[in-house]
């Protein structure tokens, strides 16, 4: 019925470039949550949930109130969280309010934040190294 453009390229698009492109969540304030919430992409955070959090990379931002348990890869806290975080690296900004437990290689808290709790550095896997250097 309608005539094929020429020049037109319909073959199937590069599935690897989409790939390396993460999906995004953005969850403004006002947004209430009771229950789990997961996701393998990006989880930006500006409202209150009570329950559990596993994603890839989660942003709390400072009007987000979080109360459970976080697993991701990458944390960000600017606002209030209240439970156990177990990730690969963790940032707690100067508006934060942490109060619980963190588990991760790497903890960076900012000047200012207030942090109530305990922190576990976890070692990455290092080939074992002799002691009669």
């Amino acid at each position: 019925m309608f005539p094929k453009p020429k020049n037109q390229d319909y073959s199937t698009p590069n599935t690897a470039s989409n790939e390396l492109e993460q999906r995004r969540s953005i969850l403004h304030d006002g947004i209430e949550i009771k229950g789990d919430w997961y996701s393998d992409g990006i989880v930006e955070f500006g409202g209150d949930i009570v329950g559990d959090l596993t994603v890839d990379v989660l942003i709390v931002n400072a009007s987000a109130r979080v109360e459970g348990n976080v697993r991701a890869r990458s944390v960000t806290i600017e606002g209030h969280v209240i439970g156990t975080i177990a990730a690969l690296d963790v940032n707690i900004s100067p508006t934060a309010v942490f109060r619980g437990e963190i588990a991760a290689e790497s903890i960076q808290i900012d000047y200012g934040a207030d942090v109530v709790g305990h922190l576990k550095t976890t070692s990455k896997a290092t080939p074992e190294v002799p002691l009669d250097l």
